[in-house]
């Protein structure tokens, strides 16, 4: 299985803060509005875009979170070859010389299930 070492997960946290403002630029949102959704504060976010501080591989995780939730800033990371397929490997614990899954598919009756709830939750709150 593909580990990462200190190095490593310190160089995808500096590759990562590049490509903040574009992430940003896709989904339409403030460092404030992003820093929420991500659980990082502002001033945090700020000193990460600008170079001044190296976010912790804890942020890193939360931004990918946001970031394979959103088709645009989906399709950008794998277009760009944000964080290289090392990344991708580790996460979905590959061997080395795995290739790594790009989309994970599930059992419709589990997106169907998920949908039924969103679907129930949605009615239930606008009644």
């Amino acid at each position: 299985m593909v580990e990462l070492n200190e190095q490593e997960k310190r160089e995808m946290c500096v590759e990562l803060a590049e490509h903040l403002p574009k992430i940003r630029e896709l989904l339409k949102l403030s460092q404030k509005a992003f820093g929420e959704r991500c659980g990082i504060s502002t001033p945090r976010m700020s000193v990460i875009e600008n170079k001044h501080f190296v976010m912790t591989w804890s942020q890193l995780t939360s931004i990918i979170f946001i970031v394979m939730c959103n088709r645009n800033t989906k399709e950008y990371f794998f277009t760009n070859n944000v964080l290289g397929p090392r990344f991708l490997q580790f996460i979905q614990q590959k061997e080395e010389s795995s290739v790594p899954d790009v989309n994970i598919p599930i059992e419709d009756i589990y997106v169907e299930r998920y949908k039924k709830q969103f679907y129930d939750e949605y009615i239930k709150n606008r009644g």
